[in-house]
């Protein structure tokens, strides 16, 4: 891939609320990007101006070409009458054959690691915890270099944390991540991370 991704001089504004003034970062490739920053200062909406969810109203949003990116939300954005196994599928509707086997035997391994069962039970029947790390599998399985965490972790005990942690780290260790969260703990899942902080209109290296 060749160019950066970053914001350059970024204004975002909904109504009379301004989230981002005059915003600008470039986040290194190949690394974890920590996201911290109270809530409501726009860390989500950095992410989703990332993601193309949404448009800058002044300055420019740069991504790499021929990114692959996927995204966990706040929500967990699963099809409700669909099971956690076909949820985790949705951005793998092209395998067939050998690769698509290949791909549900890791989804079994991936979900077994979690904690979480393969069964028959739409994700509506999930507990909240649950239905995170279906919304984690789904993005870290996902065929893409760039990944977007936005407080992936919440709702999730102690222990349950680290089990999905230690699945996910080595999947995303060589990939983009930027990870938005309130708890700089989490920092320590990556290692030597870059750490910034989204605040007053804008995005600080720290």
């Amino acid at each position: 891939m060749s160019g950066e991704l970053a914001l350059r001089g970024v204004d975002k504004r909904y109504g009379d609320i301004v989230v981002l003034t005059g915003a600008s970062a470039a986040f290194e490739p190949g690394r974890a990007h920590l996201l911290m920053g109270p809530s409501g200062a726009g860390k989500t909406t950095l992410l989703r101006l990332l993601a193309g969810l949404e448009r800058p109203d002044g300055g420019e949003v740069t991504l790499p070409s021929g990114t692959r990116l996927a995204m966990t939300f706040q929500e967990d954005r699963l099809c409700d009458n669909l099971t956690a196994t076909a949820n985790i599928r949705l951005p793998h509707a092209h395998l067939r054959g050998a690769a698509l086997e290949a791909f549900l035997a890791r989804e079994r391994e991936a979900l077994g690691a979690v904690g979480l069962p393969v069964d028959s039970r739409p994700v509506r029947e999930l507990s909240g915890g649950q239905r995170r790390r279906v919304a984690i599998l789904r993005a870290v399985l996902a065929d893409a270099d760039v990944l977007l965490f936005d407080e992936p972790l919440k709702g999730m005990d102690e222990k349950t944390v680290e089990q999905v942690m230690d699945y996910v780290c080595p999947l995303i260790a060589a990939k983009t991540v930027l990870w938005a969260t309130h708890d700089p703990r989490e920092g320590r899942f990556f290692p030597d991370p870059t750490l910034w902080e989204v605040r007053d209109g804008g995005v600080f290296h720290l």
